[in-house]
């Protein structure tokens, strides 16, 4: 059993800004800090830190900025051993804006997570078993996050997928993975309605069970997360914390989740332990350096 991650990697550029400037504006920032990042890096790394035997897959340039994407990953015990490399492209890079309340702007350039293609997914073939959980964004082509969740399928591997960054159409084929866990914004994009509150959220999440996913989670922040499955509806509400930097918190939330449900932990008790790990994560600054280990959520 283990947590299977393909997806992107980047390095994270983070600059401390008052806010986020306007067109045509220039801001001054405080400061500025290099950190590894992409989501697919993210949520391999989340996933080990609580526990779970973790593989990521994915590309990096052949260039200074991959062993700087790579290092957390590397120092944690993530199984690296299937990174491709690009001769043509950069290293992904992330253009983050972070403001005082905790609220950020990204911008993302992807590099060679935009040619990851057949090479990567012969790897993966390679590396998933029916025992596994992969976990899949939207970071890398989506003709390859297509194909990999009908490998999985036939494989019997289980599938948990984060559609971020959104967008209005999806192929309806994604919506067949085991687990659909888009955010507040990401599940008004996708589905095309307001979720402004809980009850919201609820009738988004048995919407996504319509389209095909065994389990439709909306992670509302502040708010708490929603679920739906085949038992019915439920809202977790959320951790109490300072958030001071919430980059990363949906990834550390999808890595969780996968951690815990490899282990074999409920759906419910997977996405408390989640919600923790994602509270946790917005009282640190940055992203992967902001990611919890299972003792400090209990485990």
């Amino acid at each position: 059993m283990a947590v299977v991650v393909l997806g992107s990697i980047n390095l994270d550029l983070i600059a401390r800004i008052e806010r986020v400037p306007g067109p045509g504006e220039t801001c001054l920032a405080e400061a500025f800090q290099t950190s590894p990042g992409g989501k697919g890096a993210n949520q391999a790394l989340a996933a080990r830190r609580l526990g779970a035997p973790t593989h990521l897959l994915g590309m990096v340039g052949d260039d200074a900025f991959a062993m700087q994407a790579l290092r957390y990953l590397r120092q944690d015990g993530v199984d690296l051993s299937r990174i491709a490399i690009s001769k043509e492209r950069s290293t992904g890079l992330a253009l983050i804006g972070v403001e005082p309340n905790g609220q950020n702007a990204i911008t993302v350039v992807p590099g060679a997570n935009s040619a990851v293609g057949t090479e990567v997914l012969t790897d993966l073939a390679r590396t998933l078993t029916a025992r596994d959980i992969l976990v899949l964004q939207c970071e890398i082509p989506l003709e390859v996050v297509e194909r990999a969740m009908m490998m999985a399928r036939e494989i019997g591997a289980r599938v948990l997928w984060d559609p971020a960054p959104a967008r209005a159409r999806f192929p309806k084929s994604l919506f067949r993975a085991d687990i659909v866990a888009p955010n507040q914004g990401e599940a008004e994009m996708i589905l095309g309605m307001d979720i402004p509150d809980v009850r919201a959220a609820k009738n988004a999440a048995r919407q996504l069970r319509t389209f095909g996913a065994q389990v439709g989670i909306v992670k509302l922040g502040e708010q708490g997360v929603v679920w739906s499955t085949a038992r019915g509806l439920f809202y977790l509400p959320a951790e109490q914390v300072e958030a001071i930097d919430t980059v990363g918190a949906g990834d550390a939330f999808a890595g969780a989740l996968a951690a815990r449900l490899d282990a074999g932990a409920s759906i419910g008790d997977a996405i408390r332990t989640a919600n923790r790990a994602a509270a946790a994560s917005t009282t640190r600054v940055g992203a992967q350096a902001s990611f919890v280990w299972a003792r400090e959520v209990g485990l």
